[in-house]
């Protein structure tokens, strides 16, 4: 068979002699329709599908729940490619781009559900659809496209406390990534008033969205801070710290807020991203302006100064650090949720060594 991504061939399968009468001998012939498979180049090798839109659709649906996302992806885009006319067509479309978001392959799942979207506009599923879609344009960095769907979502019916609070949160990060932490602050605000409203709720606890809210509620100050610089003069630079200071503590009492929510994954975000305020605070005070009347003993003294009113930074930064790590491993966080978290928290350690503890 010729080494190519697709291929096919038909099978006919007939029965040439069911049966015969002694004294009158004849053939009876029973015909079948072909069935037709084609092969497919996986990852796992070469495999064979039937290509019959009904055992497709089944056999996508049970890739899906078995969490063999690319097998679904390829049995539900054969639909899609062989049978776009079929009833299966329309449930293809949409379980692809569920499938792609989990692949996860955000961009062409955002692709699917914009189709779905269009060719469906009149859809019972389409609430659904939306939201699905803000999900993946906003997996993909598409911030525009995310706010645009989120806020179509939020303007049909019905809408339930849960839905309301992850289109919320996932708009809060759409309109936080484009620089417009106003409009942000309040889809945290309202998500926060939500959950606080029904914090009874067994389903407030811990909950997922609601806690990503709050974390981006941080992140907005977080953004905030990390845009101010140390710079002369003298009068400039005192503004500039009053103002970073206010800015790292209005972030701390957000990510602190969000580890209470007890939601592991995003109390681990929450307390990396607390340690990495701690450690922009440092490099920021040692990359300040430097006076250029300084002579180059008068800037060695100068920056071992610094560095000495600046170590309580970096040991804040290191128990952050891991505090982190040991509730990240009590609750069994995934590494991939912990980024560079060692690598950083051994260079903090080295400063330290190198760094005089003050008396």
């Amino acid at each position: 068979m010729p080494a190519r991504s697709w291929s096919r061939w038909a099978l006919v399968v007939a029965a040439p002699l069911l049966g015969a009468v002694a004294c009158a001998p004849r053939v009876q012939e029973l015909r079948m329709d072909a069935m037709e498979f084609t092969t497919s180049r996986t990852a796992d090798g070469v495999v064979v599908d039937f290509l019959d839109p009904d055992v497709l659709f089944r056999e996508g649906v049970q890739a899906w729940e078995d969490k063999h996302w690319e097998d679904a992806v390829r049995k539900f885009g054969l639909i899609l490619g062989r049978f776009a006319d079929s009833r299966f067509a329309r449930p293809a479309l949409y379980n692809r781009g569920l499938a792609l978001l989990s692949a996860p392959r955000p961009a062409e799942a955002a692709r699917d559900f914009d189709e779905y979207l269009r060719r469906y506009p009149d859809d019972p599923e389409l609430a659904d659809a939306l939201l699905k879609a803000g999900e993946a344009w906003q997996e993909c960095g598409e911030w525009a496209k995310a706010e645009e769907v989120l806020n179509r979502r939020l303007t049909l019916e019905p809408l339930t406390l849960l839905q309301e609070m992850e289109a919320r949160a996932r708009l809060a990060r759409a309109l936080r990534m484009q620089g417009r932490y106003e409009e942000s602050r309040e889809q945290v605000t309202r998500v926060q008033a939500l959950a606080d409203r029904n914090a009874t709720r067994p389903e407030i606890q811990g909950n997922y969205f609601a806690a990503m809210a709050t974390f981006e509620g941080a992140e907005a100050w977080h953004d905030l801070f990390s845009r101010v610089k140390f710079t002369l003069p003298t009068d400039r630079m005192e503004k500039d710290l009053t103002d970073k200071a206010t800015l790292f503590l209005k972030a701390q009492g957000e990510y602190l807020r969000t580890l209470r929510m007890r939601n592991v994954f995003w109390g681990v975000q929450a307390g990396t991203r607390m340690g990495r305020m701690y450690e922009e605070f440092y490099d920021d005070i040692m990359n300040a302006e430097v006076p250029p009347e300084f002579s180059q003993e008068d800037l060695k003294v100068y920056m071992g100064e610094l560095r000495r009113k600046a170590r309580p930074l970096v040991a804040k930064a290191v128990a952050a650090y891991e505090r982190n790590l040991s509730l990240a491993k009590m609750y069994g966080a995934r590494d991939e949720w912990l980024g560079d978290m060692a690598n950083r928290l051994s260079r903090l350690r080295q400063i330290l060594a190198e760094s005089p503890a003050d008396e």
